[in-house]
């Protein structure tokens, strides 16, 4: 969450000369917002033209209570969020994971997504308490305040309590276009007047991010710095595939040896990669300069799970990447044969539960800390999205007794997790305190956390390998299908020719045989019933 001044909500006695001094600065059209006639829930069916049509009418004015519930339930979700956020008045919040997953826990998302809603709370109670209230009382709509939220973003914490004293006094019966413009507009003339109390505008951002993609199998980078930084680049790299280009097209021609051939693309198809091809080759594949720093390669490994029966072509069922990432199964299959090392990983067929590997010592095995990886892709700590391949550390949730090991913290996966140094970190000071749920054999483990001093509990669920059971619901399907199929041939057979009655010495067909192997952990092969419906 970004470093913000807390703010104590508006002052009602705040002095007003000083206020009136802001709203007379103003351009007309922003000081003076008033709209031509109320908007109002009975004058619905005159605004959207539709009187004669009393079902649309009363449609449209549900959704109009709707929105009045949603702007208050929003207003409160705000102010209630905000109680999360811990400074005395003055003080600067530091970037808390702690209270971002307490909030990830009770809205139930990721803990990216509640850094994010907590500090539109901290911003919505303490910078703009009056549009707050204007939201609360379903006065002002909530697309609109979050809007608000949404453009204020880059402004300064005084700015934006300006922003919240103009917009106060404005109508809302405004039309939406209408309070898009002067909203826009108030938020570019408060940053203008940052910029020119400011000494020394702030540095812009030099950053490399991964962004989501929609495209199956598919996934993007973004690069966000000072223009002509970008632009250099940009240029480097473009003139750098161009000149490739153009000597694969010389190569061609001449029908000498290609350069830069990737997968025999060229030599393939007989045309030069284009463009785009290339500078996505040069920026994957280009060395990186660490100044003699050395950089360990399994940091940078990725884990791709693919299940069996998919690695055979039997199933379509897709791998994961980092066990969050989906992949195709066609592209799983093609890292898969691209590989010479293979990594086994033993689930229950029924459960998708990871089983258990010995351990008897305080630091983990190889083996057990691949397995761990495996069975959470990211940090423990429930809502954090964090990696576990790099970055994080092996922790024993129950403390590793150094002087007595049997006394308890033994180093079994049932007493292990992966977290980031961050949340690890606030284990050690004792702000996360873990407890291992007693679980069956063959059954998901669970833990319980409690998070903060003051006691807020949750308890999560292991991960479990969904390929395991989607692969064995498969084979239940077949094996029912055939069963199927053997019953309707039977009824269908006819009776043979009287001629051939006397010939016949061969008993009568034998009931169907089992499953060659149990489709439920605890029933023998052979103390199953075919004919009795599965056991599953």
């Amino acid at each position: 969450m970004s470093a913000v001044k807390c703010l104590p909500s508006w002052d009602d006695d705040e002095d007003d000369a000083t206020e009136q001094r802001f709203l007379n600065s103003l351009p007309l059209r922003l000081r003076i917002v008033n709209a031509r006639s109320p908007f109002t829930r009975d004058g619905l069916p005159q605004r959207a033209d539709c009187a004669d049509d009393p079902t649309l009418s009363a449609a449209a004015r549900r959704v109009w209570d709707a929105e009045n519930g949603s702007a208050t339930a929003l207003a409160e979700r705000f102010r209630a969020l905000a109680e999360l956020v811990t400074c005395e008045v003055g003080e600067v919040p530091e970037e808390s994971d702690l209270e971002a997953a307490r909030a990830s826990i009770t809205l139930r998302v990721t803990q990216g997504v509640a850094r994010w809603e907590l500090l539109s709370a901290h911003r919505a109670v303490h910078h703009l308490p009056r549009t707050l209230d204007l939201l609360s009382a379903g006065d002002l709509p909530s697309w609109w305040f979050q809007r608000m939220l949404r453009e204020s973003e880059n402004l300064s914490d005084e700015s934006r309590r300006l922003l919240d004293i103009a917009v106060a006094t404005w109508s809302t019966d405004i039309p939406v276009d209408r309070f898009i413009t002067l909203l826009r507009a108030l938020v570019g003339l408060l940053a203008r007047r940052e910029e020119e109390d400011l000494e020394a505008a702030p540095p812009p951002p030099r950053e490399v991010t991964i962004a989501p993609d929609s495209t199956s199998g598919v996934g993007s980078m973004t690069a966000r710095g000072p223009i002509p930084e970008i632009l250099a680049y940009w240029k480097r790299l473009d003139e750098t595939a161009r000149a490739i280009q153009a000597a694969q097209r010389k190569a061609l021609r001449e029908g000498t040896e290609i350069p830069y051939d990737v997968d025999e693309l060229v030599t393939t198809s007989g045309r030069p990669l284009p463009l785009d091809r290339l500078r996505y080759e040069l920026q994957l594949h280009a060395e990186f300069d660490t100044e003699g720093i050395s950089v360990p390669t399994q940091r940078f490994r990725l884990h791709v799970t693919v299940p069996a029966l998919t690695l055979l072509g039997a199933s379509d069922a897709p791998g994961l990447l980092e066990g969050t990432t989906p992949i195709p199964p066609e592209m799983a299959r093609e890292l898969a044969g691209r590989e010479g090392t293979w990594f086994r990983v033993l689930t229950d067929p029924c459960s998708g539960a990871f089983l258990p590997l010995p351990a008897d010592r305080y630091q983990p095995t190889p083996a057990m800390l691949e397995h761990l990886r495996l069975r959470n892709a990211t940090c423990a700590v429930p809502g954090c999205t964090r990696p576990a391949s790099w970055a994080s550390e092996c922790d024993h949730i129950e403390e590793f007794d150094h002087e007595n090991p049997a006394q308890g913290g033994r180093t079994e996966l049932e007493n292990l997790h992966m977290l980031c140094w961050q949340h690890h970190q606030d284990k050690t000071a004792g702000l996360l305190d873990p407890t291992r749920i007693p679980t069956g054999t063959r059954e998901a483990g669970r833990t319980r956390w409690r998070i903060g001093r003051d006691g807020d509990q949750v308890i999560v669920a292991d991960d479990i390998d969904l390929a395991t059971r989607i692969a064995v619901e498969q084979l239940e399907t077949a094996w029912r299908v055939h069963q199927s199929r053997r019953k309707s041939a039977a009824s269908s057979t006819q009776d043979p020719p009287p001629h051939r009655l006397a010939s016949r010495t061969s008993p009568p067909d034998s009931p169907a045989p089992p499953p060659p192997i149990p489709l439920r952990p605890g029933i023998p092969p052979g103390d199953w019933d075919p004919n009795d419906p599965p056991p599953f």
